[in-house]
């Protein structure tokens, strides 16, 4: 199946909340796939991203159970020749994972259902291997191990790096209880002795953990605030009002380095998620007004210590392209009472944040 993209340049209001504080950009192109997004897989490359779709049938009133689906499936998006092409290879694979060349999924096996196997495809070869264990799996470099890995480690809460970078670890031997807010050591490859960061563990969860190909390093943020001189922790998912958020980048060699993001108004409350990008931190805010109020909801881009609003609604399955520009998103406007009229609409979009447009409409 073939579909040329919609180009959607989007000229969005200040909301009352964000009067005065977020300066809005209308310069940045907002790109439509048109298709229905349910997950986002990864980037091919710096062009093509991945995604799942499923469209969902429009039903009478008073119908009993789930809307039917069709056009169910993982999808090809080529954002620079404006394709969405149905990848019929991908019929059935479950955990669909990319990361630039490589690309791997799971499938039943043919012979026995109750097993799993392993599809590896990487520089045009496949390789199908068994199932091990499902926790055996490397989210960044989408790699399943037939082996224990060394990040392995019986009652330790671990994150693998890409291939020998090591891992992080949130556990502590020297722990008396498993919550403690120690630091989270950095394991490198080949070494006996962890490095203590200056990250703690109740500051950051090991799924937000990025990994940014274009600066070779990975991007960690805080989903609760720790006061630098008292240590007093704040609630997750609250942030005191006038405080910049620091985001961190931590190199292979266990250097950390930081930098801020402005305080917003919608960081008092709601889930929000940053990305690192080439052009800034991309992040969004789930902070509405409503059932049908988007408010504050939406995607942003903080540049330069200013922070801009790309878009308005709900935004979800972020992923940034390798070179760091593209930014892949699923979209829901949020701007009606959730049925017939925004199912729909819920779409996967992206937006180049290396290429502003000169006008607007």
């Amino acid at each position: 199946m073939k579909r040329n993209f919609t180009l959607i340049v989007l000229l969005v209001l200040v909301s009352p909340q964000l009067g005065g504080c977020a300066e809005v950009n209308p310069g940045y192109s907002i790109y439509d796939s048109g298709k229905p997004g349910v997950g986002i897989s990864g980037w091919l490359d710096n062009d093509t991203v991945v995604f799942y779709s499923e469209q969902r049938a429009q039903t009478k009133p008073g119908t009993q159970g789930p809307p039917p689906v069709h056009e169910a499936g993982y999808y090809v998006w080529d954002t620079a020749k404006g394709t969405v092409n149905k990848d019929s290879s991908l019929e059935d694979a479950a955990k669909v994972c990319v990361q630039g060349n490589v690309v791997t999924f799971l499938r039943k096996s043919h012979t026995d259902e109750k097993k799993w196997l392993v599809v590896t495809r990487e520089k045009g070869q496949e390789t199908v291997t068994p199932l091990m264990k499902t926790e055996w799996f490397n989210r960044f470099s989408c790699r399943y191990y037939q082996e224990a890995p060394e990040w392995a480690i019986l009652n330790h809460e671990t994150l693998p790096l890409m291939e020998g970078h090591g891992f992080l670890d949130w556990s502590s031997e020297q722990e008396v209880q498993p919550r403690q807010n120690r630091r989270i050591v950095f394991c490198q490859h080949g070494h006996d002795e962890g490095i203590k960061l200056s990250i703690r563990m109740r500051q950051v969860f090991r799924s937000t953990v990025r990994y940014a190909p274009f600066k070779d390093a990975y991007f960690l943020y805080p989903i609760a605030y720790v006061d630098p001189q008292t240590e007093q922790e704040s609630p997750v998912g609250l942030w005191p009002e006038g405080k910049p958020v620091p985001m961190w980048w931590l190199a292979p060699d266990g250097k950390v380095t930081t930098e801020e993001v402005p305080y917003m108004p919608f960081m008092r409350s709601g889930s929000r998620g940053f990305f690192p990008t080439r052009e800034g931190v991309f992040m969004y805010t789930h902070n509405t007004d409503g059932l049908g109020k988007p408010g504050d909801a939406g995607g942003y881009i903080s540049q330069n210590g200013k922070v801009m609003k790309l878009t308005t609604g709900m935004v979800e399955q972020v992923s940034v392209s390798p070179d760091g520009c593209k930014v892949a998103f699923i979209h829901d406007p949020y701007d009606t009472m959730y049925g017939k009229d925004r199912l729909n609409r819920i779409t996967v979009k992206a937006t180049n944040l290396c290429q502003e447009t000169d006008h607007v409409h």
